[in-house]
Order: structure tokens, then sequence, then C-alpha cells
């Protein structure tokens, strides 16, 4: 039984591996007696371990060539298609938030730039992550929110109700209400703060969303940044024709 345990443990830390990018496809693993040096298994776990990546997909052997990385698996933890607030109820219910840390800070020229807002304004900070489904599963993504100072009560609201929205919280004790959400999708790497809180590698590859929930007029209620690793994350975007060709493009996935 400790030997199945051991296999599996390695199994697991080699599909991380390959699914956060430190070993791509198109890579080679290391070979099996470096393996047996530095996880401290015995070759026959080693094997093992390799069997079940091969019997999943992700590797080719080939003898006197070596362990080839053909594959990263599908994605475990998080793909949805999103396209209203509706389904963004529905995913913060799903995958509820904990706070990890409430500060005021003054926006510095870098952060202004980053989120797009005026330097020199304070905000309200939150630091959070969205716990995945699975009891044991890491999170799928580490989200900073910034809202004005005059939304002071959400500091001891939004920790006791994790399944809601901030934005649906601002509309409940401001009467404030978005209209529109406005989002920048880019490809990155973790940086040291987001992979320290999503249990990550600093410099794997994720997706960086960046979100301004607008009012009718135009003002911004709340501004986030999330850090989405490739492994935990799929994206799905959906686009409705009516009479005239396209039309509107849902694209909201947090």
């Amino acid at each position: 039984m400790a030997k199945e345990l051991l296999q599996d443990k390695l199994a697991q830390k080699l599909i991380d591996g390959i699914r956060s990018g430190r070993h791509p496809v198109g890579s080679l693993l290391p070979k099996e007696m470096e393996l047996v040096e530095t996880e401290g298994v015995s070759r026959h776990t080693v094997r093992a371990a390799l069997s079940k990546l091969e019997n999943l997909g992700l590797i080719k052997r080939t003898p006197h060539v070596g362990t080839l990385v053909v594959s990263r698996g599908k994605l475990q933890h998080f793909d949805q298609s999103l396209s209203t607030l509706s389904d963004l109820d529905r995913l913060a219910e799903a995958n509820p938030r904990r706070i990890l840390d409430i500060r005021e800070i003054v926006v510095s020229r870098e952060l202004g730039e980053q989120i797009q807002c005026p330097p020199g304004e304070t905000y309200l900070r939150f630091s959070m992550i969205r716990l995945a489904k699975k009891r044991g599963e890491p999170p799928i993504a580490w989200t900073t929110e910034y809202v004005e100072r005059a939304f002071q009560r959400l500091v001891t609201e939004a920790p006791k109700q994790p399944g809601k929205l901030m934005i649906e919280l601002i509309g409940e004790l401001f009467g404030r209400r978005c209209a529109e959400v406005r989002q920048t999708i880019e490809a990155t790497t973790l940086t040291e703060e987001a992979a320290a809180n999503l249990g990550a590698e600093v410099g794997a590859p994720c997706l960086r969303i960046l979100r301004h929930y607008v009012t009718a007029r135009g003002k911004t209620l709340l501004t986030t940044v999330s850090y989405h690793p490739a492994d935990r994350y799929a994206f799905t975007l959906n686009v409705k024709l009516d009479r005239d060709g396209w039309s509107q493009i849902g694209n909201f996935d947090e």
C-alpha cells in the first residue's frame, strides 16, 4: 500500500509539473535514475508513476531517447462558459472567495498603469483567492479588488458572504448598480505575490484578467485583477448572432 501511495504522489508531482509548464510539451522528463535520486524512491516506483502518466497520454517513452512530454492533458479545475452577470453569480457560489488581506492603499504610478486608475487616489484593497470546487484542490485564482473608501462597510460585510460577488454587495449595501463589465485578458506569468498566494511557481504561465465594473454613467465602482494559473483555468467565449449579423459578445469569466 505504501508503495502505491509513493507512485501516486510522484505521478501527481510530475503531472503538476507538466500542467504548470515546468516540463513543457516537447521537453524530456528527467531520466529514471535522476528521479530515483532526487525523489528518494525506488526505480520500480518511478516506472509505475511514469506508466500512470503514459496511460493519461501525457508522455511517450522511447528507448535510448527518454520520456517525452507530448500533452498537458485536460484542465481539471475550472472550465466554464460565462456570458452574463448571472453566470458570474453562479460561479461565485461554486467557487467562493477567501479574503487574505484588507488594507487601505494610495495608488502608485506603477499600480495606476496596471489597473488603469489615477495615481494618488486612495482605495481599499482586498486580496483574496477563489477556491476550487473540490476540497484539497489548489485555488483557481488570486484576485486583488480595489474600491473607493466610501465603501468601508465592505471590510466587515464581504468576509461574511464569501459566495457573493463584491459588485453585488456594493449594490445591496450602497445602492450603486453596475451596468457594464469591461475586461482585458492577457497571457503572462505569475508574479511572486500571485505565486505565493496560489501555491504555484513564480513565472508559471497564467492569464491575467483586469476588470472594471462600471455604472451607466461610466463611473468605475470596482476594479479587479485576477491571476489564473494555466493548469487551473480555461476561458470560453460565447458570441451570439442577431438579424444584422454579429451581436453582443459575452466574455465574463470570474
